[in-house]
């Protein structure tokens, strides 16, 4: 099968050692050199010139072309496919032309800054016939794969209980990058609330099914903040933080079973736990720990074990036997080279749709617009 011609929206041209605000297009070019799948056809910048340096400075050949706006994109027989990552106040803008035009596209997620634009994207894609990728990637991971497969096949029966409990560091103060100030804004659509728990949240349903409701309570540990630069020196002194660093919800989900999810920002957590998941069934339990860490990346330390009642508790391995050029990818990109693996090769588990976001941001509104604060 010929590979999926596709273009980047969105590539840095220099990567830093760790990461800094909008290299993330960086691992998505990674994954997708390396995959036998997919042929980077084009590269697609703010301008012509940008476009062009991201394509010199990554070394991509004179195959790779160079766009300089979108329209050029989405008109361009040659390309099957997109790849928008970018910030998210340009989704929308970007997203909506390349469903119009019927290709087949990646948007990272948050999808967009409001629900209803979410909705109409989503119902655009489906009224297009267009096949999507969101880029909550946390259910591409093995090891939540995994969990879905035990559950699946009534390894611990029907669910009737799911606690999540995870811990975070991303403590606002005395200070925080004004280049990422918008994550603590709730409205902004990519708030600690949309990026931390959200990415969550889509693999907890793409595991247990969708809530019928829920209930929620927030709580700012601190309300203010001085944003500095990369060089730490002082853009505003005072900054307002109205995202919550600490996040309860809980409700019923459609199964009939009780799940509930926390997450707490603090330097360190006491055991070094970074999330502890127990899914309790009627004829068992699973329990998923690991060390602090990103969960949509996969948080090191990943231990999966299964109890039968009457029985001795088990670990269970989640290491399927992957393509070598899975391996190859760096662990912050790993997750999505498995999106667009599992996208190329049919595998609709491995991958969230647009309407699979949709839900997410649902549930993300309603425990926003009817949260309890502390």
């Amino acid at each position: 099968m010929a590979p999926i011609r596709i273009c980047i929206i969105g590539l840095a041209a220099t990567s830093s050692a760790g990461y800094k605000t909008g290299e993330w297009g960086i691992q998505h070019l990674n994954s997708l050199k390396l995959s036998p799948h997919y042929q980077v056809v084009g590269i697609c910048n703010s301008s012509l010139a940008s476009s062009q340096k991201s394509i010199e400075s990554h070394k991509l050949g004179p195959d790779v072309k160079a766009y300089g706006s979108l329209d050029e994109v989405v008109s361009d027989p040659g390309i099957d496919m997109v790849s928008i990552v970018v910030a998210i106040g340009k989704h929308y803008e970007l997203l909506k032309p390349v469903l119009q035009q019927k290709k087949n596209v990646l948007v990272e997620f948050p999808i967009a800054p409001t629900l209803a634009e979410v909705e109409e994207l989503a119902t655009l894609a489906r009224s297009a016939g267009v096949k999507t990728i969101s880029g909550s990637q946390g259910r591409a991971h093995p090891v939540f794969r995994r969990m879905k497969d035990l559950i699946k096949s009534g390894a611990i029966g029907d669910v009737v209980f799911s606690t999540l409990n995870g811990h975070n560091s991303l403590i606002a103060a005395p200070m925080w990058p004004e280049s990422q100030s918008i994550l603590l804004n709730i409205d902004s659509g990519i708030s600690r609330l949309h990026l931390v728990v959200g990415h969550i949240l889509d693999t907890h349903l793409s595991i247990l099914g969708d809530f019928k409701g829920i209930q929620s309570t927030f709580k700012i540990q601190n309300n203010k903040t001085k944003l500095v630069d990369h060089e730490g020196k002082t853009i505003r002194e005072d900054f307002d933080i109205t995202a919550p660093d600490t996040i309860l919800l809980q409700g019923v989900l459609e199964t009939g079973a009780v799940a509930s999810m926390t997450m707490r920002t603090s330097k360190e957590p006491v055991d070094n736990t970074g999330f502890r998941w127990i899914i309790s069934g009627i004829k068992g339990e699973l329990e998923l720990t690991s060390d602090p860490g990103i969960f949509h990346w996969g948080p090191p330390g990943l231990k999966l074990k299964l109890r039968e009642f009457g029985g001795e508790a088990k670990e269970i391995d989640f290491n399927p036997s992957e393509p070598e050029h899975l391996s190859q990818v760096s662990y912050m990109g790993q997750n999505v080279a498995r999106l667009y693996e599992a996208f190329a090769t049919g595998e609709e588990d491995g991958y969230a749709t647009l309407d699979d976001a949709l839900k997410v941001h649902k549930a993300l509104e309603e425990a926003k617009l009817h949260a309890v604060w502390a």
